[in-house]
C-alpha cells in the first residue's frame, strides 16, 4: 500500500472528534489569521489586477472574493483568495519547511463551504486535515535553513493539501480521493526565485486553485495516477528527498507521522506579528527590545550593527532598497523601520515609505553582518549593537520573536492583528462578528454568513 493510498484513507477516515483540542484551537487561529491578512491584501494593486482578470473571464458563482464585495466560481475564488492570503508575507508558516499552509487550504475550504453551506465543524476538519497532509509532504522535501527555502513547498505540498481538504469536503470515495491527489500532484510546482515578488503569492493562489480543480474533476470521473506521490517519476521523486523515501518502510514511516504529532502543534506554527519575511523577525524583535529597554528615540541612534545567522542575510541580502517590493528583500530596511516606527508596518512596504528621506537616512546607519552561529533549536539568533548619542554602545540579543512557536500569540493579540488588518475594510460590527464566528467555528451551523462578511 503506497503513500497516495494511505494518505487518501487517512483523509477520508479522520473525524472532528479525532482532532486534539490543541489542533482545533490552532486551526481556528490559523483561519482567523488567514482571513485577516487576506483582507489586508485585498487593498493591494496586485489583488485588484487578479480580480479584474477573473471578472473578465466571466467566472460565475456564489463564492466570495475576500475584501472585494464580489462572488465568482469556487476555483476562481480559491485563486484570488490564496494569492491575497500570501501577498503581504503576513500569513502563517511552518518554520522547518517554509510551508505557508493556510494560503492553499483556507481558500479551498471557505469556497466549498460557502458553495454548499457546510457547517463550521466540517470546514474546520477539512482545514486541519489538509494542513497536516501538506505539512507532512513538505517535510519530505527537506528543511529550511534560516528562512532560506530550497524548494517550492507552497506550490508542491500546498497543492496536495488543498486537494486533500477539497476531497474531504466533497466526500470523495477512496478511488476518487487517490485520483484527486494524483491529478493535483501532476499540477504541483513552482520556483523559489519568486520570493519577495507578487509571483510568490500567485503560486500559492494557483496551488489552492489546482488542488480544488483536481478534487472536483475526480468527483466527475477524471482519472489520475493513484500512486502519484510515491511512484518513480512522481511527487517525491521530482520534488522530495527521493533517497530517503523510495522504499516501502520509509514511505510507511512518513504516513505513520500523520497526526502523530500534528505539525501545527509540534513543532508548531508561526503566526506572524510582522508583515515580512520570517528571517527578519528576530532582528526586529532585538531592535524593539533594545529601544524599549533603553527608552531610546530614533534621533539618538547614530549607528546600528546587526549580527545574524548567515542564512538570514542570504534570504534578505539587499542593502539599500528603492521600491516597496525590494524592501521585502532587505534586512537593513526592516531594521531601520523598526528603529523609526517600533516595527515594520503594512504601510512600510510601499515605494513612498522606502523613499522617505528619514527612512533612507536610517537605513544608511544600519550594518548587517553574518556573524551569529545558529543551532538546530535556535536557527535565527540576532545580536544588536547600537551606538547612541555621546558615543555609548548598547547591546541586546534575541533568540526568538513573538508569534513563533517558542513565543506563541495569545488570543487577544491575534484579535488585535485582525483589527489592524481589517480596520479600513470591515465595519466594527463585522470585525467583531468575524472574530466571534472563527473563535466558535465548530458550532457555526453554516459558514455562508461568515464568508459573506469577509467580502467586505
Amino acid at each position: 500500500m503506497g503513500v497516495t493510498q494511505r494518505l487518501a484513507e487517512w483523509v477520508r477516515a479522520a473525524t472532528f472528534e479525532d482532532l486534539p483540542a490543541e489542533v482545533v484551537e490552532q486551526s481556528k487561529s490559523m483561519m482567523l489569521n488567514a482571513a485577516a491578512v487576506a483582507l489586508a491584501g485585498a487593498a493591494q494593486p496586485e489583488s485588484r489586477a487578479v480580480t479584474q482578470f477573473l471578472q473578465e473571464m466571466r467566472g460565475n458563482g456564489k463564492c466570495t472574493i475576500i475584501g472585494m464585495g464580489l462572488r465568482t466560481s469556487p476555483v476562481f475564488a480559491a485563486l484570488a483568495n490564496g494569492m491575497m492570503v500570501r501577498l503581504l508575507d503576513f500569513d502563517d508558516e511552518l518554520p522547518q519547511s517554509g510551508l505557508h499552509p493556510s494560503s492553499a487550504v483556507f481558500p479551498v475550504v471557505m469556497a466549498l463551504g460557502e458553495m454548499s453551506g457546510y457547517s463550521g465543524k466540517e470546514v474546520l476538519t477539512a482545514f486541519a486535515l489538509g494542513c497536516e497532509a501538506a505539512a507532512k509532504l513538505s517535510a519530505a522535501g527537506g528543511q529550511v535553513s534560516g528562512g532560506l527555502q530550497s524548494w517550492p513547498a507552497d506550490g508542491v505540498a500546498g497543492t496536495l493539501g488543498a486537494a486533500a481538504a477539497a476531497a474531504r469536503l466533497l466526500k470523495l470515495d477512496q478511488a476518487q480521493t487517490e485520483q484527486a491527489l494524483g491529478l493535483a500532484a501532476g499540477q504541483a510546482g513552482g520556483i523559489t526565485a519568486s520570493q519577495a515578488t507578487p509571483g510568490e503569492a500567485f503560486q500559492c493562489g494557483r496551488a489552492a486553485m489546482q488542488g480544488l480543480i483536481a478534487a472536483m474533476l475526480a468527483q466527475q470521473g477524471m482519472g489520475g495516477a493513484r500512486n502519484a506521490i510515491e511512484a518513480p517519476g512522481g511527487l517525491l521523486h521530482n520534488y522530495g528527498q527521493w533517497d530517503l523515501y523510495r522504499t516501502e518502510p520509509q514511505q510507511a514511516a512518513l504516513l505513520a507521522s500523520l497526526g502523530s504529532p500534528w505539525d501545527v502543534v509540534q513543532p508548531g506554527i508561526t503566526l506572524k506579528v510582522y508583515p515580512c519575511h520570517s528571517a527578519a523577525h528576530t532582528s526586529i524583535e532585538a531592535v524593539r527590545q533594545l529601544m524599549q529597554q533603553y527608552r531610546l528615540l530614533p534621533a539618538q541612534v547614530e549607528a546600528v550593527r546587526v549580527s545574524v545567522a548567515p542564512a538570514a542575510l542570504q534570504a534578505l541580502p539587499l542593502a539599500r532598497p528603492s521600491t516597496g517590493w525590494e524592501a521585502r528583500s532587505s534586512l537593513a530596511y526592516m531594521v531601520a523601520a523598526a528603529l523609526l516606527q517600533g516595527q515594520p508596518l503594512l504601510e512600510s512596504f510601499t515605494d513612498a515609505a522606502v523613499q522617505d528621506p528619514r527612512v533612507s537616512a536610517m537605513v544608511q546607519r544600519v550594518t548587517v553582518a553574518p556573524e551569529e552561529t545558529p543551532t538546530a533549536s535556535m536557527p535565527l539568533p540576532c545580536s544588536v549593537a547600537a551606538t547612541v548619542t555621546g558615543g555609548r554602545v548598547i547591546h541586546h540579543r534575541a533568540e526568538f520573536a513573538r508569534g513563533q512557536p517558542e513565543l506563541p500569540l495569545e488570543p487577544p493579540e491575534l484579535d488585535a492583528k485582525f483589527l489592524y488588518c481589517t480596520r479600513y475594510i470591515l465595519p466594527p460590527d463585522h470585525i467583531e462578528g468575524a472574530i466571534g464566528q472563527f473563535r466558535d467555528l465548530e458550532n457555526v451551523a453554516d459558514i455562508t454568513g461568515l464568508a459573506s462578511i469577509l467580502g467586505g
